[in-house]
């Protein structure tokens, strides 16, 4: 069945008292990595989902003015990196800055061609099976063709604050 587009109805919710109700919905934290022409380029991104065990697909949303939406886009491919409680800094350092930048003093290796973070609670590698642009936003829908987890407790972002998710 094709999806249907509604119609927008007047809102009355402004996007600063959504981005606040939002920070209610608890969410992993995770760093999206690839390759780029100078090297490897990451960003880090807080909606990761599971979208199929078959094939095993995850799917994570980028802002389409994203340079890393852009490289992952021009791969067909990208890592996603969960991050563990004991690297939750990463999330800063991956969100802003240059490429080099967010990749100094970080522990990473290729892994199916791309750059995967040392130590985290998930490292998946994925070919990008599906794109699809979403108001201000990008879909990508990726097949996962590695897979490696960890046994650290993952960052988990709450009411704006980082907090480690235990068992």
């Amino acid at each position: 069945m094709p999806a249907r587009t509604m119609p927008n109805p007047p809102s009355t919710v402004t996007g600063d008292l959504f981005r606040h109700a939002v920070t209610r919905l608890p969410t992993g934290v995770a760093v999206l990595t690839t390759t780029g022409p100078d090297g490897p380029v990451g960003c880090t991104v807080n909606a990761v989902m599971s979208l199929s065990t078959r094939p095993p697909a995850l799917l994570v949303s980028l802002n389409a003015t994203s340079r890393t939406l852009h490289q992952i886009l021009d791969t067909g491919r990208f890592a996603v990196n969960v991050l563990p409680w004991h690297a939750r800094h990463l999330a800063g350092q991956f969100a802003t800055g240059t490429p080099a930048q967010r990749f100094a003093g970080v522990d990473w290796r290729p892994r199916h061609g791309m750059p995967v973070l040392t130590g985290v609670c998930l490292a998946a590698v994925c070919e990008v099976s599906a794109s699809t642009s979403m108001l201000d936003h990008t879909l990508v829908a990726g097949t996962v063709t590695w897979l490696r987890t960890g046994d650290h407790p993952a960052t988990v972002l709450h009411a704006g604050a980082q907090h480690p998710l235990t068992a």
